[in-house]
């Protein structure tokens, strides 16, 4: 057994620029989540959805300043029509959109619905997840806050089930999964992680950073509902994106201030056992400490 390292620490990573066509990337970002909760909540709680959408309106709305939507084209109209959640909550859907391009941070403010724009990482990844944080911290005043977060997981993981991958077929196996990896260029790639087989159908990797969500979130309150918006979603994530028969356990996060990100994919068709290593063995999970860290491997 060998472990493997790859990725190499980049300072500044989330000051590095990107381009985003936001008409063609607004809707994976953005709208299809907020759409799917919606949804999701109005059967779930029928009773609390309007105060909820009130409630959600006005916690947008009280973050951004300007109103980016004064003259909106017809081809980013067109694109709201889809949603038929939130189409009934017009002031829910222009507070959200706004909210949206407020985090982009353009320094043009006119530019938003040009064919793409040039924004920072940071303000990238903040435009993923800020809005979600804010369904779950809305939901958490306007509900009791562990019904809300019972809700929250299921929503998510609902919405990876009703939304596999398009590339879901194309999965063979953990260790073709592993060899893909661990080839070409292994050290351009600012996220640093081990990795090994530990036995037939179990990859398990290790996350020495977080150069995305944990930094960029960092102004965020609760470490809880980061967790949840930034890492509960990967448990249903990698099965959809992969196979049913892909189970993913995690058991140290660096959102919830671990040392490391744990995790162990597991293959049900050769094994069902999904035994997740003891801490031990992932403080010790680095190349060259092998034997050491196998010590405590099933303990």
């Amino acid at each position: 057994m060998k472990f493997t390292q790859t990725g190499t620490f980049r300072e500044n990573t989330l000051d590095e620029l990107t381009t985003l066509n936001i008409n063609e990337q607004i809707d994976i970002i953005l709208l299809d989540k907020l759409d799917y909760f919606v949804g999701f909540l109005a059967k779930e709680k029928p009773e609390k959805i309007t105060d909820y959408i009130k409630n959600l309106t006005k916690k947008y709305q009280g973050l951004v300043e300007e109103d980016f939507l004064k003259n909106t084209s017809g081809e980013f109209q067109e694109i709201l029509t889809k949603y038929k959640n939130l189409n009934q909550y017009p002031d829910l859907n222009k507070a959200s959109l706004n909210y949206f391009i407020h985090l982009l941070l353009l320094e043009d403010k006119g530019a938003w619905e040009k064919n793409e724009v040039e924004i920072s990482m940071k303000a990238l990844i903040q435009a993923w997840t800020y809005p979600s944080y804010y369904f779950i911290e809305v939901l958490a005043e306007t509900i009791d806050r562990q019904e809300a977060v019972k809700l929250f997981k299921r929503y998510i993981t609902r919405y990876y089930i009703d939304n596999p991958s398009p590339d879901r077929d194309e999965f063979f196996s953990l260790e073709k999964m592993v060899e893909n990896r661990l080839s070409g260029d292994t050290t351009s790639s600012e996220w640093i992680l081990v990795h090994t087989m530990l036995e037939e159908g179990k990859y398990a990797f290790k996350n020495e950073n977080c150069p995305t969500c944990v930094d960029a979130t960092i102004d965020l309150p609760d470490v809880e509902f980061k967790y949840l918006v930034c890492c509960y979603g990967d448990y249903e994530k990698f099965r959809a994106f992969y196979s049913d028969h892909i189970i993913l356990t995690m058991e140290h996060t660096l959102m919830e201030g671990d040392p490391y990100c744990s995790r162990v994919l597991h293959d049900t068709r050769i094994d069902y056992d999904l035994c997740h290593p003891p801490k031990e063995f992932w403080d010790n999970f680095k190349p060259g400490n092998e034997e050491e860290a196998m010590k405590y491997y099933k303990k």
